[in-house]
């Protein structure tokens, strides 16, 4: 199927919001739920999908990436098309014939055409611009190139000299080196060569890092910046403790390490103890996480958290908490308790089976009794092979 712009079926992936606007949470449920899709994608490509709808339909998008991927592999747009409706073997089949991948290049294009085409009004200002500035002459004839004789032409494209041998018009030649392309165009841009590091240490050095500093928030990001633009020894990336003994210098190392320490704990609490998912929040990698956690002596404070949100989830509030639990697969575990969640759930509703009479006359009754939607308790008793083989869903 080829994809245009002016397919009236393509007119439901244009953009409905700008990619940034995409609230974190929706994002990083469909990064977690495209991984056990079996395509993980990169954050930015997750924003892009969630770009072509509404934030009033973000609650559709929780609502499918709450459940388990029913087919595989599916990516972040096939998670939109799930989202408005589309059957889950079709948003399968086109995830594997690449169909998502060209709605992907297509919003590409059309960001660039966007970027590139001014509007009308900008163009006709342009125009009367160039030509009031434009100097009047007559344009001059070019001058006329003479035509080779079709049979005398060596394989450069030149024109063969007069009384060569055949051996010589055929002998393989040399190229001519070829000079680089020198820019052109005003707006041309050239890789400028690194500066070191040392030039941030005047006063002028510390409002550039005081600025990257509220731009980025931490050190491993800065540190990313930093490498665009300066060099550490020996014309390397600057380093961590070169950018340590720089923040030092100018005496912000205190109040760097306080604003990450906010940050790692903050994160921590919105994603309840989820370091993979604290690491996505902050744009970090894993290790990178690990090691800021080392550098700011968090590794005690993080431990008591994450085991105070493990305490949570094992003991959730209400059966309705506990069975959305079992469908977070990613978040059990990163704290490290899916067996024990998985065992004691297990048990404790084996009990409530019991207690409501057994059998399959029980299971209809048991969501009324635990006070928890029927979908909820049917994929629990399904996926914990409590639900017997006639009866696959509760009504």
């Amino acid at each position: 199927m080829l994809l245009v712009p002016s397919d009236p079926f393509m007119a439901s992936w244009e953009r409905k919001r700008q990619p940034d606007d995409v609230p974190t949470p929706v994002a990083v449920a469909v990064s977690d739920y495209c991984r056990r899709a079996g395509a993980p994608a990169p954050p930015r490509a997750v924003r892009d999908a969630l770009s072509t709808l509404l934030a009033a339909d973000d609650f559709r998008v929780r609502a499918v990436t709450d459940a388990e991927p029913p087919v595989r592999p599916l990516g972040p747009f096939a998670v939109v098309d799930l989202a408005r409706g589309t059957p889950p073997d079709t948003a399968g089949l086109r995830e594997r014939s690449g169909y998502y991948a060209l709605v992907e290049e297509l919003l590409t294009l059309q960001d660039a055409q966007a970027v590139a085409s001014p509007s009308p009004a900008a163009s006709a200002r342009l125009a009367a611009g160039a030509a009031a500035s434009r100097p009047s002459e007559s344009p001059s004839p070019a001058p006329a190139t003479p035509t080779p004789e079709p049979g005398n032409r060596s394989r450069t494209g030149k024109p063969a000299p007069q009384g060569s041998s055949v051996a010589e018009r055929i002998a393989p030649r040399r190229r001519a080196a070829q000079s680089a392309a020198e820019p052109r165009g005003r707006f041309t841009q050239v890789e400028a060569e690194r500066s070191p590091l040392e030039a941030l240490e005047g006063p002028a050095g510390r409002t550039t890092l005081e600025t990257l500093l509220a731009q980025h928030g931490h050190r491993p990001a800065l540190l990313r910046a930093l490498a665009q633009g300066y060099s550490g020894r020996r014309g390397s990336d600057p380093s961590a403790a070169e950018l340590d003994a720089l923040l030092t210098e100018h005496g912000l190392i205190a109040a760097v390490e306080d604003s990450e320490r906010s940050l790692v704990l903050d994160a921590l609490s919105e994603q309840r103890g989820a370091l993979g998912r604290v690491a996505w929040a902050l744009g970090l990698r894993g290790q990178e996480l690990e090691g800021l956690i080392s550098r700011l002596g968090l590794g005690t404070e993080v431990d008591r958290l994450r085991e105070r949100f493990r305490r949570e989830a094992l003991n959730p509030a209400s059966w309705t908490a506990r069975l959305d639990l079992l469908g977070r697969r990613k978040y059990l575990e990163d704290l490290g308790i899916e067996r024990d969640f998985d065992e004691r759930l297990r048990a404790d509703l084996l009990r409530e089976l019991k207690a409501a009479g057994g059998g399959e006359a029980a299971h209809p009754g048991l969501a009324r009794r635990l006070g928890a939607p029927p979908t909820l308790v049917g994929r629990a008793l399904e996926r914990l092979g409590l639900l017997p083989e006639a009866s696959t869903s509760l009504p």
